[in-house]
């Protein structure tokens, strides 16, 4: 057991970062998120332009709890500098699946999914934004968040997957084929 255990955390000359408490707003170029560090019994300060992260008499896990939060803060700045950005192909052999985006990229609409009359509806998660490619049958989820634009893509391909089917047979769906930063 270390007596003290520090972290230390970066900050790039294009992200301003503000802290109150433990509850930190990071601001960027590709937007700003709000990032709650409050339930974590850690004492965070900004120093020298750095976010640093201190843990006193801790045991292994608090440790790794130090690390964990290092991460998400490294992750917080990554996305307000660069944003993150997945990438969806839709995969279809007989029924085409159509896709529209409606409510200025906050709602995807798929329709005709194996033939079927209804149309499903995906809601973008928190800031995420959807955005049909110029490529065929492709669409990009992008945002500031990670894991907003990864929960939204997830729903998404766990929705539009034949079900109930032999897999063998049916290979239609929407898949992740890329994930990567905004362009």
């Amino acid at each position: 057991m270390k007596i003290l255990v520090t972290r230390t955390v970066k900050v790039p000359e294009n992200c301003t970062v503000s802290q109150e408490g433990k509850v930190f707003t990071f601001e960027g170029p590709k937007g700003s998120i709000v990032e709650d560090c409050t339930r974590h019994p850690l004492t965070f300060d900004i120093y020298e332009g750095n976010i640093r992260i201190r843990l006193w008499n801790g045991k292994r896990k608090a440790a790794a709890l130090a690390i964990t939060v290092e991460s998400l803060l490294r992750n917080a700045i990554k996305a307000v500098t660069v944003g993150f950005a997945y990438t969806l192909k839709a995969a279809y052999n007989h029924f085409s699946i159509n896709m529209e985006v409606k409510d200025g990229g906050k709602i995807l609409l798929v329709k005709n999914f194996l033939g079927e009359k209804s149309v499903k509806i995906f809601k973008m998660r928190g800031v995420a934004r959807v955005r049909l490619d110029e490529r065929k049958d492709t669409i990009v989820i992008e945002g500031p968040s990670l894991p907003d634009v990864s929960q939204s893509a997830g729903t998404i391909s766990n929705e539009c997957k034949a079900k109930n089917r032999d897999s063998r047979v049916f290979l239609d769906g929407i898949f992740v084929i890329e994930r990567g930063i905004m362009a």
